[in-house]
């Protein structure tokens, strides 16, 4: 196997579920998902020379499945990553609920008319949750992408369903996201906020182009039937520029013309994974020691991306550290990349100055000006073992430093990829921190970001298998009600915007679980009610679907709104009397999904009686609201002559429009 597509595998395990497993290719894998940017379309006519498959394109950024025999298929510093995956109590916070109720503004919405779709890992189409009242799946389409075989299948309806099963046995992460996106409860408290939205589910190993093929899906089935959508996606990368340049970021921006895309901002937001420094004459170089996820170091796994702040480039210095002496013993030669031929270190346990340390691995590093930012950046992959443990602890004596050297007036970024590892300050250098803790998936322009807050200090879980069904117990969630979570994800970019632009109930929330998942897993810990499963599960990627579905009520009742429509309700709109207001986690504000329909219906795009001058009947029933949304009148339409003049939102049997009393009677 080329020693370059093992690195481009181990690059692409780095987009994570806010919780959830990895999901990887091996050296038998038949195709490599990538997105490529063409220059002109002649591009296109050498890509079908090399037998790539071309999924989609919007602009001039391609979804593709390269074969693992092209030579542009090995190029890691090109390929995306693979991402992996990051409610009854929920909907009381800011009366939520009353939208469902149909409290809020007199008339009840649920994402009737309006289709949801999520893409992610793990769904049980028929759970109950899903069911309509004829015992027919309300899931419209399923498509499951095979992205390292080249394999596309679409499921339609509870024949395939039947069929199929599952994407995956071992998870239940899709299946639980979209039980709060749209789940009925199936007569229990657990229903999801868009019960009557038609749901589309995409499913992959969760590569970018798994995950953003699965997004134009699902926005080719709203186009099909005629319905605004939200598409919802609960995973996360710290690998990346953070500035909204990525493939990934550019193609879901576009996306964003044809429907809402709502992402999680992750669950880093306590870990060490960012530094930054500014490079100064008296400061010409910035060093930070690379940790594992269990802090032993004994297993190194992962990659860290070092980010200049322009095209000056950076040089690059690997060291070693002694945790017995604690200092660095030992330097290799610096490097400098750019688009040059990747370095490759593999060590066998021996030390020389050379480029031998005792460890047992590998560890590859590429670098090059970004295409698409103009920054230089290098990132490190590696996979190695430490087996001499340290004098002090259980813990390993020798850990791999890197060190960033440029010049002044330039600044560094280093980002780890936190699924697998972490960065830990060194003396006389800046301390990582966790203040630039958001996705890198979430960083683009026109997508909504989703933090989370607390939701419930409590849950309920059934007895074992094998005890009465009826015997549950309440266990406690650590956190509660309404109060700042502080693994949840944030960052302020380099362009000034706030990340993420709302916070939402998401430690903890009940949801689906899914069948295929707990067969193979009965001891997970879960509820048993209403011939259904339910778990409870805490995240950013539990708090997005939330706000996607109940965007989904506000494009029911304004279906013409726009992704900066919603996104400027939510600056509006977000609430700052919350119990942490100055905590950077909760800077844009906890969301308020009442006063954003109220609001979405009294801004402009909610007229949508298409004639001017329409003329009503005497005797065709009508609803009149005020501007704040508060319902007036509802009966015919000659009955509300009474009430004072002014501007209202009028629901009328042929559409809603904006009027002024007395209504026009034909």
């Amino acid at each position: 196997m080329n020693r370059n597509f093992l690195f481009l595998i181990l690059l692409s395990l780095l987009i994570s579920f806010t919780v959830g497993h990895i999901h990887a290719a091996d050296s038998n894998s038949s195709y490599i998902p990538r997105l490529v940017k063409i220059s002109s379309d002649a591009d296109l006519d050498s890509l079908s020379n090399e037998g790539v498959e071309i999924l989609r394109r919007r602009g001039d950024i391609l979804l593709c499945f390269f074969p693992n025999t092209s030579t542009r298929s090995n190029d890691p510093i090109a390929t995306p990553r693979l991402i992996s995956p990051t409610l009854d109590v929920a909907k009381g916070y800011f009366d939520a609920g009353s939208i469902q109720d149909g409290t809020a503004v007199g008339t009840p919405f649920s994402g009737r008319g309006v289709v949801v779709g999520i893409c992610d890992i793990g769904i049980d189409p028929l759970q109950p949750t899903f069911l309509d009242s004829d015992g027919l799946s309300r899931i419209k389409r399923v498509v499951q992408y095979k992205e390292y075989e080249g394999v596309r299948l679409q499921l339609d309806g509870d024949d395939d369903y039947r069929k199929w099963v599952t994407d995956n046995p071992d998870e239940y992460h899709a299946t639980h996201v979209c039980g709060i996106l749209a789940g009925n409860g199936a007569g229990t408290p657990y229903s999801g906020i868009a019960a009557d939205a038609d749901i589309v589910v995409t499913v992959s190993t969760l590569t970018e182009v798994g995950l953003l093929a699965g997004v134009e899906d699902i926005i080719d089935y709203a186009k099909e039937v005629g319905k605004p959508a939200v598409i919802n996606i609960s995973v996360g990368s710290y690998i990346g520029p953070h500035d909204g340049s990525s493939l990934f970021s550019q193609y879901l921006d576009m996306c964003a013309d044809d429907a809402m895309i709502v992402l999680s901002s992750g669950n880093e937001g306590t870990h060490l994974n960012f530094l930054q420094s500014e490079l100064t004459p008296d400061r010409r170089s910035v060093s930070v020691r690379l940790g594992n996820k269990n802090w032993d170091q004994f297993h190194m796994y992962g990659a860290t991306d070092i980010w200049s702040g322009s095209a000056a480039p950076l040089s690059i210095s690997l060291g070693l550290y002694d945790t017995n002496q604690k200092s660095v013993t030992n330097w290799l030669e610096p490097f400098t990349l750019n688009g040059d031929t990747p370095i490759s270190y593999v060590w066998d346990g021996s030390v020389s100055e050379s480029g031998s340390f005792p460890f047992k691995g590998e560890l590859v590093a590429e670098g090059e000006v970004d295409a698409e930012n103009g920054r230089h950046h290098t990132v490190l992959s590696y996979d190695f073992t430490a087996e001499e443990q340290a004098s002090d602890g259980p813990w390993a004596r020798y850990v791999l430093v890197l060190k960033a050297d440029g010049e002044p007036g330039n600044d560094v970024e280093i980002y780890s990829d936190g699924t697998y590892t972490r960065l830990s300050a060194l003396s006389g250098s800046p301390a990582p921190s966790s203040i630039r803790s958001v996705s890198d998936l979430a960083c683009g322009f026109r997508v909504i970001s989703v933090g989370m807050y607390g939701n419930r200090d409590s849950i309920p879980v059934s007895a074992p298998i094998g005890f009465d069904d009826d015997d549950v117990s309440w266990q406690s969630t650590g956190y509660s009600s309404g109060a700042t979570v502080p693994y949840s994800s944030y960052g302020t970019l380099r362009d000034s915007r706030v990340l993420p632009v709302t916070v939402a109930p998401g430690a903890t929330l009940m949801s689906s679980g899914s069948r295929p998942y707990l067969e193979r897993y009965p001891y997970h810990p879960h509820l048993r009610l209403g011939g259904a499963s339910w778990i409870e599960q805490g995240g950013t990627s539990m708090s997005s679907p939330y706000v996607a579905g109940y965007i989904a009520t506000w494009l029911e009742a304004v279906p013409t709104l726009t992704v900066e429509d919603v996104m400027d309700i939510l600056s509006a709109t977000n609430r700052h009397d919350i119990q942490d207001p100055d905590d950077p986690r909760n800077a844009s504000g906890y969301f308020d999904p009442v006063q954003g329909l109220r609001l979405a219906l009294e801004r402009g795009g909610v007229d949508s009686v298409p004639v001017p001058g329409f003329l009503l009947l005497p005797d065709d029933f009508v609803e009149v609201f005020d501007m704040t949304g508060v319902k007036r009148y509802a009966g015919a339409a000659r009955g509300p002559s009474g009430i004072e003049k002014g501007l209202y939102v009028v629901k009328t049997p042929y559409g809603v429009m904006k009027s002024a009393l007395p209504l026009k009677i034909g």
